[in-house]
């Protein structure tokens, strides 16, 4: 496929103009999905190793294992990727949120926190699982369950 790329001034800096043959008009709906406010990650099934881009918004959980992260759905599938939790912790706009060394949780699938012992924070998501979260990260967790909780 053929890219061609056009500047134009009358276009807002937040709009973005995209051209298309007549007989691609499936292409359209998959382009606007992909292209609209929501974050994608990469994941492998690994039923049959087949690489997919996963919507942010399905994720309820990803955990670190050796060169993998395994991720949990909000509909009991696994999946894996090849990113490493540091880098997926950037993804900032999806609710994600880092809440130990080794698990990264979707702020948007929690329904109430309560205090642990030694100080850490326990989480319950809508999936009735619970998550500790470290001291070191409880602080930050609960300004964001916060920010969250006024957004929606």
């Amino acid at each position: 496929m053929k890219i061609n790329f056009e500047w134009d001034d009358s276009y807002s800096i937040s709009e973005v103009g995209i051209k298309l043959n007549p007989k691609k008009r499936e292409l359209k709906d998959k382009l606007k999905n992909f292209l609209s406010d929501k974050t994608h990650i990469e994941v492998i099934n690994p039923k049959n190793n087949r690489r997919f881009l996963l919507s942010c918004s399905q994720i309820l959980s990803i955990e670190a294992m050796d060169n993998l992260s395994k991720v949990y759905t909000t509909n009991n599938e696994i999946f894996y990727t090849n990113v490493r939790l540091k880098k997926l912790e950037e993804i900032t706009n999806a609710n994600l949120f880092r809440i130990n060394n080794s698990v990264i949780l979707n702020l948007a699938e929690v329904i109430d926190f309560n205090t642990g012992k030694y100080a850490r924070l326990e989480v319950h998501t809508k999936g009735n699982q619970s998550f500790i979260v470290s001291r070191y990260y409880a602080k930050r967790l609960k300004e964001e369950l916060g920010n969250v909780q006024r957004i929606e």
